[in-house]
């Protein structure tokens, strides 16, 4: 009986001369998150500059991410790698993002915000909203949350309308996989509500 042979996918991480394994994958993982925010850059306007942590955050978690897929872990070595990256994500990202990407921080996630995909959170909330974020985005495969997170704001929307968004791209992938937990829970949920939930109070709006 013959049988259609699955189709190989073969992940490919161009090592440079000199260079070692394991900064290459985090330089490849953060040239997949720029493609991402790229892909969306018609939504990514001049913003006021508390917004842009969140395309930090989302960037750091979609490259946390990608790399993962590489047996990379930038949440190891005490915080070592999550550095390591956030440099790659410098040289990789627009010359805008450097400040944002320099003034976030992360630190160990406390227990009354863990979460299943994330040991550290990225420091401000809005960073650790992007920061979530970023590693659904990488999971689902789509390229739609940083515009979501716009329209959000731009709107003056509940911060539910864009955990909505988040769980329509979480359910084509977690429909055929049953077994997987893409959508955020309930503690990662409240970090998203309150990081937008104080934006909006603050009155820190796009072109507003």
């Amino acid at each position: 009986m013959n049988r259609r042979k699955p189709v190989l996918d073969i992940a490919v991480v161009p090592i440079a001369p000199g260079e070692d394994a394991t900064m290459a994958v985090l330089r490849k993982a953060a040239g997949r998150a720029v493609e991402a925010l790229a892909a969306q850059r018609e939504h990514v306007m001049s913003t006021a500059s508390e917004f842009s942590l969140f395309f930090a955050g989302y960037l750091a978690g979609y490259a946390r991410h990608q790399a993962l897929k590489h047996g990379v872990d930038a949440e190891t070595l005490g915080g070592a790698l999550i550095d390591e990256l956030r440099r790659s994500l410098c040289t990789a990202a627009p010359d805008a993002l450097e400040p944002a990407l320099c003034a976030i921080q992360f630190g160990p996630r406390p227990r009354v915000e863990a979460s299943p995909r994330a040991s550290l959170r990225a420091i401000p909330p809005l960073a650790d909203a992007g920061y979530l974020a970023g590693h659904l985005e990488s999971a689902c495969g789509t390229r739609k949350l940083v515009r979501e997170a716009i329209a959000l704001v731009e709107q003056k929307a509940p911060p539910a309308d864009f955990l909505t968004a988040c769980d329509i791209a979480a359910d084509p992938m977690q429909t055929r996989q049953p077994t997987l937990s893409l959508r955020f829970d309930v503690l990662e949920r409240a970090v998203i509500e309150e990081a937008f939930g104080t934006m909006r109070a603050s009155h820190h709006i796009i072109g507003g």
